[in-house]
């Protein structure tokens, strides 16, 4: 079937949903007229290797708490939107990519009864018709909640925790890593590192909310 009429049939039971309130968009858009007159101030800016769409502290991160907190799991679809568009703004798009995301334990995935940064990895990787390795990479042992550590603590409580579960699938490809939430970027580097020790040609690291750690979190 004709890809072009696939996306038609797709919307017409799956309309697009402003990735800023979710309310009902045009089918090219990514943010309601309300929203998109708040989207240049409020956009992310990113200065070092990690792609974003949004800060956390701007209006996108309500329809990501509807989605990891109330289990609104169709909201992946016009999250998945935002980070499509936001490699596009950085050139990086392409259909040679191969998306994945940062993993959780098992007993993370069942407590949540889902992974988010999987279902965004899935939702981009369909945007920009490219291939989708669900559990590419696997969380080899539990570690801190990030957030209750300090920055200077962050990296070395992630350190190892990661493990890649294909390599014969990481050799050569340039690998987009997405995660639902970037802070220091520290798990996302750590799982950054063994995607290019298992042969990737390049890691391109990608995030739907990039916000900074509160004062007392950065001793």
């Amino acid at each position: 079937m004709n890809t072009h009429l696939i996306e038609k049939l797709w919307l017409a039971f799956f309309p697009r949903r402003c990735c800023w309130c979710t309310g009902v968009t045009a089918p090219a858009d990514m943010l309601c007229p309300d929203c998109a007159e708040e989207a240049e101030k409020s956009r992310y800016d990113s200065t070092d290797d990690v792609v974003a769409c949004f800060t956390y502290h701007c209006r996108a991160r309500h329809i990501f708490l509807r989605l990891k907190f109330r289990g609104k799991r169709n909201l992946a679809h016009s999250i998945g939107y935002a980070m499509a568009d936001a490699l596009h703004e950085a050139e990086l798009a392409d259909n040679d990519l191969l998306f994945c995301a940062v993993p959780m334990t098992a007993a993370q995935v069942k407590a949540r009864g889902f992974n988010q940064s999987e279902l965004l990895a899935r939702s981009a990787a369909r945007w920009l018709n490219c291939e989708h390795a669900p559990a590419l990479l696997r969380k080899a042992r539990e570690t801190e909640i990030q957030h209750d550590l300090p920055a200077l603590q962050r990296a070395q409580n992630v350190a190892g925790a990661y493990a890649v579960a294909a390599p014969e699938l990481v050799a050569g490809r340039r690998i987009v890593l997405c995660d639902d939430i970037c802070t220091t970027g520290a798990t996302m580097q750590a799982c950054a590192h063994m995607l290019e020790q298992a042969g990737a040609a390049q890691v391109i690291k990608l995030a739907y909310l990039r916000t900074e750690l509160s004062a007392e979190k950065l001793t």
